[in-house]
């Protein structure tokens, strides 16, 4: 009785594991819902601003939402 006791509650937290745990999980790089829509239009400005810049330290970081430092 009780090894059919500790395989359900194992049996109950694998099912949970696999498929309660994560609906709203955030994506480790990109900080945004897996759910959320892409803004494409910010990607692209932000991928031309790259590919124009003129020396690497101006896009050491770069990406959508990021505000250029101010010039010193």
């Amino acid at each position: 009785m009780t090894v059919y006791l500790v395989f359900g509650v194992l049996l109950l937290a694998l099912a949970w594991f696999f498929l309660g745990g994560s609906h709203h999980a955030p994506e480790p790089t990109a900080h945004r819902r897996v759910r959320e829509a892409i803004d494409y239009t910010e990607l692209e400005q932000a991928e031309r601003e790259v590919q124009e810049a003129t020396d690497e330290e101006s896009v050491r970081d770069w990406g959508p939402g990021v505000q250029k430092p101010p010039i010193a």
